[in-house]
């Protein structure tokens, strides 16, 4: 899964997202890499890997999701890809 979004400042969304692991982990999501935008260091891109998408959007539309989105300074709508790895 790739999530991309705009936040209001990196290092207070890195916080509100770090403190969201034990809510991922108990998801089966698991964060491989977090990228910034060379042109705009508040233009992040995650990316995941998680066993469904259905569990991948039952966790991003939680209410306990929301608000931590919320509350860490996400200004855009989160943009989701879902991938399979091909062999």
């Amino acid at each position: 899964m790739i999530t991309m979004h705009q936040v209001e400042d990196f290092k207070t969304w890195k916080q509100g997202f770090d403190a969201g692991a034990e809510m991922r982990n108990q998801a089966g999501l698991v964060v491989k890499e977090i990228y910034q935008s060379v042109d705009d260091a508040n233009s992040v891109t995650i990316i995941s890997e998680v066993e469904s998408k259905d569990i991948a959007l039952a966790l991003m539309n939680s209410p306990q999701t929301q608000e931590a989105i919320k509350k860490s300074g996400v200004v855009s709508e989160p943009k989701l890809i879902f991938l399979n790895k091909a062999n």
